[in-house]
């Protein structure tokens, strides 16, 4: 059985005007992702200055110490081994958590004498005689 073979995709004139096209717009959607990626770099940029200039203009007005100041504070003692306090190890593991996790605070809520509760039957026939 003998089969006949395509033409090779380049023998078409048009081939040639489609791979241009192909080419122009990879390079026009890398382009505009490009675009898009850079716009939002920069808008990141300047609301974050932004946010810098108005907290160190706030703490000029205010007295207390602006927020970045008070990161690169507790950066500063992070990385120096003393923030944050770590306390010992405690005897007591469970209790800690539940005091913690607030499971040992007190809900307002009250625990029941036990007593034994009929099965459906009996308790219908006992409210049909009373």
């Amino acid at each position: 059985m003998s089969y006949q073979s395509l033409p090779p995709p380049s023998a078409s004139a048009a081939n040639g005007l489609d791979r241009l096209f192909a080419r122009v717009m990879c390079w026009v959607v890398w382009g505009v992702l490009a675009l898009m990626g850079l716009v939002f770099a920069l808008s990141l940029f300047v609301w974050l200055t932004a946010m810098v200039l108005v907290s160190l203009v706030a703490s000029v007005f205010t007295g207390r110490p602006a927020a970045v100041t008070m990161l690169w504070r507790r950066y500063r003692a992070m990385t120096q081994g003393r923030w944050p306090q770590r306390q010992p190890a405690s005897s007591t593991p469970r209790a800690d958590a539940a005091q913690s996790t607030g499971a040992s605070m007190p809900t307002g809520v009250q625990d029941v004498r036990w007593r034994e509760v009929a099965p459906a039957s009996e308790a219908a026939d006992d409210a049909r005689h009373p």
